[in-house]
């Protein structure tokens, strides 16, 4: 029989490999806590997104080190407060998360972020080196196309304009210059919805030869209605796909209400694609495609 010597050792030992099994969980719930604060300094916690820091600090890295050119990207929602005052704080709350899932999915992997209230940017790329001068426009369009489409909140139909400011960055890494100029841009194309009382969202691009204003109409978006497959995501219907910052033809395989079944080009434009798409990120093309359309 072992003497009471080695029972206290045992004890003892087990005494120590239980308090060491404790200080193991207590740091492995300190480094769980640490990832979570650490997350939340840099997010925004409705919507998921970057917030203002986070953007401030990963921007000018982007800026100065992407091979292709890029464009800051400044986005206020129109008419926001009523929303809230009229259906309360968690239908706003609900817009506002659509609205920055849609930027996401719309601009991909592209750097997007909540600013506050119903503020956001986002520093959208040039999808590759040797694309067209006026790369953005096609940027402004697809965000546009895909902010517009009706919301379902609380068993209402809500629609939001915004007003967008987009300043292409060239080689600038000066951030702040580009906020603020995007910033200007932004208010340019508030003031042209107000003084023009049209609805549709409005963006103005800040260049260094003048500014170019236009206004995307929702009711030139399918979906406008709640029920039912969106008008122009029925099987064989040409529609443009809206992604990562460029669109892309493609035809409709299949649809059900809130997506569809798309065969697209691939970005390159050589060879296609087969994949699942929201139908907020599809808006009908009239263009004929040689490929796709044979």
């Amino acid at each position: 029989m072992p003497d009471d010597a080695q029972l206290r050792t045992e004890s003892e030992t087990a005494r120590l490999r239980a308090r060491i099994d404790q200080l193991a969980a207590h740091v492995q719930k300190l480094e769980q806590e640490r990832a979570s604060l650490q997350w939340l300094a840099g997010h925004d916690e409705l919507t998921g997104l970057a917030n203002r820091r986070l953007f401030h600090a990963l921007a000018p890295g982007r800026l100065r080190d992407d091979d292709c050119s890029s464009a800051v990207v400044i986005l206020d929602l129109n008419g926001f407060k009523p929303i809230n005052d009229t259906y309360g704080h968690e239908a706003g709350d609900e817009v506002l998360c659509v609205v920055a899932r849609r930027m996401a999915d719309c601009l991909g992997d592209h750097l997007v972020a909540r600013f506050g209230g119903d503020e956001f940017a986002a520093l959208p790329r040039a999808p590759h080196a040797d694309v067209p001068e006026a790369w953005w426009r096609e940027v402004a369009g697809s965000l546009s196309a895909a902010i517009a489409p009706p919301i379902d909140v609380q068993g209402h139909t809500l629609s939001v304009t915004a007003s967008i400011g987009v300043v292409p960055a060239g080689r600038s890494a000066d951030l702040p210059d580009l906020l603020r100029r995007a910033d200007q841009a932004m208010f340019g194309a508030k003031r042209h919805a107000y003084t023009t009382n049209q609805v549709g969202i409005t963006w103005v691009v800040s260049t260094e030869s003048g500014d170019h204003i236009e206004t995307y109409e929702p009711a030139a978006i399918p979906g406008s209605t709640a029920s039912g497959p969106a008008v122009g995501c029925r099987p064989g219907d040409p529609v443009w796909v809206h992604r990562s910052g460029v669109r892309r033809a493609g035809v409709v395989e299949s649809a059900c209400e809130w997506a569809a079944l798309v065969r697209y080009r691939c970005l390159n434009g050589a060879g296609t694609m087969v994949d699942t798409i929201p139908t907020h990120c599809l808006t009908v093309r009239a263009e004929a495609d040689p490929y796709l359309d044979r």
